[in-house]
C-alpha cells in the first residue's frame, strides 16, 4: 500500500504543473484547477505524440522531465506549503479511490483496456475501429491513462486518469464550500455545490463504477461551478471563456451526448470578448487540439464523431457506412430497453422499435424505475434540508443567468432522453438541474446556517473515507497485483 500511497503524490506532484499555463494561484483552490487543466494539456500532449510513436513508457517518461523544468522555473508556485497540502489532500484520495478497488467491468475489459494497450504498442493505426468497432468509441481519458504508463508507474500508471479527476473536483468543491462557511457568505454558488458534493458522496464514491462516464459528469459539474462562481464574483468573464470552452470540450471529447455543454461557456461570448477570446493563446491551443482530435477520430473510424453518420464523410477507403448506421442503432435501442423488450418475441426489430417512441413503455417499466431509485434518496435529502434549514434572508438577490443554465440543463436532458436514455450516460445534466433548483430556493430560504452546513460536509466526508476504508481493511482476499486495482482479468484473482 506504501507504493500506492507514494505514487499517488507523485502522479499528482508531476500533473499538476502543466496546469498552470491555463490558471495561475498558489491556493488549494487554484491548484484543483491547475490539475485538472493539466490533466488536459497532458492528454493533448498524448494525442499528438500517438500521430508519431506508440505511448509506451520511455516515450511517456518525457513528460516527468517537462514537469520537472516546469517545477523549476515555476518554484515559487510549487515550493510553498499550499501546494503540499494539496499534493497530500489528493493522495489521500486518489488513495481511497483506487485501492483493492476494481477498473469498469465489463466496459474496461471491452475495450477501455486494449485500446490503451493498443495505445502503447502503437502509434496511430488507420482503421482501428474495423478491429474492433468499440475502438471507434473511445474517449480522451483512454490517451490520459495511456500516457501515465511510464518508468515511474509502469502499467499500473493506466489506473490514474479517473481518480486524478475526481481528486482535482473533490478538492475543488470542497476548498470552495468551506471557503464560503469560513466567510459566511452563503450565496447561490454555494448551494448549487453543496447539493452537488451531496450526490458525488452519494452516488460517485467507488472508482469501479467510473469508467469513462465519471469523469466526463465530474468535469461537467466543475464546469456549471465555474461559471457560476464567475457570474457571482464578478470576475473577468472574457479571460476566462477560453477556459470554459476548454472544460466543456474535455467533456464533449469524453462523452459525445454531453455535446451541450458547449452552450454553457457560449452564453457568456458579446461582442466586446468576442475578438479577446478569439485572438487568444489558449483558444489557438483548443482549436489545434480540436483539429487534431478530430483527424484522429477520422483516422481511427472514418467519423468525426462515430458512430454518428453525419459526421463520416463516404469517401473513406477504411470507414464502413453502413456498419456504422447498424453500430449507432445498437447503441440507442440498447438504452433504451431493448435487451428487456427482445424477451418479448413480438416480432419487432431494432428500428422499428427506437422509433415513434415504441420503446417508452418498456423504458418507463425498466430504465426509469432504476433512475427514480437512484434519485429519489438524494431529492429526499435536499428536500429535508431544504424544509428543516429554513431562515431569512435579507440580502437574497435573483440570480439573471438561472433561466439560461436551467435551460440549457433541460436541453441537453432531452438530447439524452430522445438518444440514449441511460442513466449513466446523461446523469450529469439531471443533477446540474437539480442542483439549480435546489440553489435557488436555499439561497432564498436557507441562508444563515452556517453550523449545520459545515457539520453536515464533514459527515459527508466522513461517510466517503470510511465508504472506501471499508473495502479497503475488510477485503482480505489476495489477487495478482495486490493492491491496485484488479485491471488484468474479470476472474477474482486477476491473473493476466
Amino acid at each position: 500500500m506504501i507504493n500506492i500511497i507514494l505514487s499517488s503524490f507523485l502522479v499528482t506532484l508531476i500533473y499538476t504543473p502543466f496546469g498552470i499555463f491555463f490558471y495561475k494561484g498558489r491556493t488549494i483552490k487554484a491548484y484543483s484547477l491547475q490539475l485538472t487543466f493539466g490533466l488536459i494539456i497532458i492528454s493533448f500532449i498524448a494525442l499528438t505524440l500517438n500521430f508519431f510513436v506508440p505511448l509506451n513508457e520511455l516515450n511517456n517518461s518525457i513528460l516527468i522531465l517537462l514537469s520537472l523544468i516546469i517545477i523549476i522555473i515555476r518554484k515559487k508556485d510549487f515550493f510553498n506549503k499550499n501546494f503540499v497540502y494539496f499534493c497530500l489532500f489528493s493522495t489521500a484520495l486518489i488513495f481511497l479511490l483506487i485501492t483493492k478497488s476494481n477498473v469498469y467491468r465489463p466496459d474496461a475489459g471491452l475495450y477501455h483496456l486494449p485500446y490503451i494497450n493498443l495505445l502503447n504498442e502503437e502509434k496511430i493505426i488507420i482503421g482501428s475501429s474495423n478491429l474492433h468497432f468499440r475502438f471507434g468509441h473511445t474517449s480522451i481519458i483512454q490517451y490520459l491513462s495511456a500516457v501515465t504508463n511510464n518508468l515511474i508507474f509502469s502499467i499500473n500508471g493506466i489506473v490514474f486518469a479517473g481518480a486524478l479527476v475526481a481528486s482535482a473536483v473533490i478538492i475543488n468543491f470542497s476548498s470552495n464550500l468551506f471557503h464560503y462557511l469560513k466567510k459566511k457568505k452563503l450565496n447561490f454558488h454555494f448551494f448549487f455545490l453543496f447539493s452537488i458534493f451531496i450526490f458525488i458522496i452519494y452516488k460517485m464514491n467507488r472508482y469501479g463504477e467510473y469508467g469513462n462516464d465519471a469523469p466526463a459528469h465530474f468535469m461537467m459539474f466543475l464546469l456549471v461551478s465555474e461559471i457560476i462562481k464567475n457570474f457571482e464574483k464578478k470576475n473577468n468573464i472574457s479571460k476566462n471563456i477560453p477556459n470554459y470552452l476548454t472544460l466543456a470540450m474535455f467533456v464533449i471529447m469524453n462523452k459525445v451526448i454531453l455535446i451541450t455543454s458547449i452552450l454553457f461557456p457560449l452564453i457568456l461570448f458579446t461582442r466586446k470578448n468576442f475578438l479577446n477570446c478569439l485572438i487568444n493563446k489558449k483558444t489557438i491551443f483548443l482549436i489545434i487540439f480540436l483539429l487534431f482530435w478530430s483527424i484522429k477520430n477520422i483516422l481511427v473510424s472514418g467519423c468525426i464523431l462515430y458512430p454518428i453518420k453525419i459526421t463520416c464523410p463516404n469517401n473513406i477507403i477504411w470507414s464502413d457506412l453502413e456498419n456504422t448506421k447498424k453500430i449507432a442503432l445498437e447503441n440507442e435501442v440498447w438504452a433504451k430497453g431493448w435487451p428487456e423488450f427482445r424477451n418479448t418475441k413480438t416480432g419487432i426489430n431494432k428500428k422499428q422499435f427506437s422509433s415513434n417512441f415504441f420503446w417508452l413503455k418498456t423504458w418507463l417499466n425498466n430504465h426509469f424505475l432504476k433512475i427514480l431509485k437512484i434519485l429519489s434518496p438524494y431529492i429526499l435529502v435536499l428536500t429535508i434540508i431544504l424544509i428543516f434549514f429554513r431562515s431569512k434572508n435579507d440580502e437574497y438577490k435573483k440570480n439573471k443567468y438561472f433561466i439560461i443554465l436551467v435551460s440549457i440543463s433541460l436541453f441537453g436532458i432531452l438530447i439524452w432522453f430522445f438518444k440514449v436514455p441511460n442513466f449513466r450516460y446523461g446523469y450529469s445534466n439531471i443533477v446540474i438541474l437539480i442542483s439549480l433548483i435546489f440553489a435557488s430556493i436555499g439561497y432564498k430560504s436557507c441562508n444563515n446556517n452556517y453550523n449545520k452546513f459545515k457539520y453536515i460536509l464533514l459527515v459527508l466526508i466522513i461517510i466517503f473515507s470510511f465508504k472506501n476504508l471499508n473495502r479497503i481493511i475488510f477485503n482480505k482476499t489476495n489477487y495478482f497485483n495486490y493492491p491496485w486495482p484488479k485491471f488484468y482479468s474479470f476472474e477474482a484473482d486477476n491473473k493476466p
